[in-house]
């Protein structure tokens, strides 16, 4: 055992048998294989210093680096449901307390009401994380409240996608949320308001 190796913490001592980085303080970059130090990836908004590449990034994380200071989150409240008591190898339940406890989030879509350089504007983010960013109900509530929202406050609606689609465990209800965001799309158009939609990678 090298000296090197003696001094190094326990928890980060070690790389696995098939040459991956141990998480908890440093990742390893998709694009180049470098090992980076995970708050300072996290400073860099997910971007390799080595080589550019743009890691994915939260939701939270990315409407916090777009937003000015002071930004308030809209619908924090709003929860999915299992309506169906949806199973197919696992229980619609148990995906949604397993897709919380990886993400942090209640649901894929976070929204936050804030100003950009002191302009005014709503903003909304999927995480991937939750269930691959896919639409249920609560998708599709958070983004009507959002757009319901930029339209009481005279302000622009931004949403970054990062979405696999229809939330199948949640079958009709899912399908519908399609009617319901372009419903308020229709109004935020004819009161002249801005859409602003950014693809993000997986969409």
């Amino acid at each position: 055992m090298s000296w090197f190796e003696k001094i190094m913490p326990s928890r980060i001592s070690r790389s696995s048998s098939k040459g991956g980085v141990r998480e908890g303080l440093w990742v390893k970059c998709d694009a180049c294989s470098s090992v980076l130090y995970k708050e300072e990836l996290s400073r860099d908004l997910e971007v390799c210093r080595q080589c550019g590449h743009h890691h994915a990034i939260s939701a939270r994380a990315r409407l916090k680096a777009l937003l000015d200071d002071g930004a308030t989150e809209v619908a924090a409240n709003v929860e999915p449901v299992d309506m169906l008591k949806f199973k197919d190898s696992k229980r619609y339940k148990d995906r949604i307390s397993a897709a919380t406890k990886s993400s942090g989030e209640k649901d894929a879509l976070v929204v936050f009401e804030g100003n950009i350089h002191n302009v005014p504007v709503v903003a909304a983010s999927f995480d991937f994380r939750f269930m691959a960013g896919s639409m249920g109900s609560v998708v599709g509530e958070k983004f009507y409240r959002a757009a319901m929202r930029a339209m009481e406050t005279d302000s622009a609606l931004i949403c970054f996608s990062a979405s696999g689609g229809a939330r199948m465990q949640e079958a009709l209800f899912s399908l519908m949320q399609m009617t319901k965001t372009s419903s308020a799309l229709a109004q935020l158009s004819q009161r002249g308001l801005p859409y602003i939609s950014v693809l993000t990678h997986p969409t």
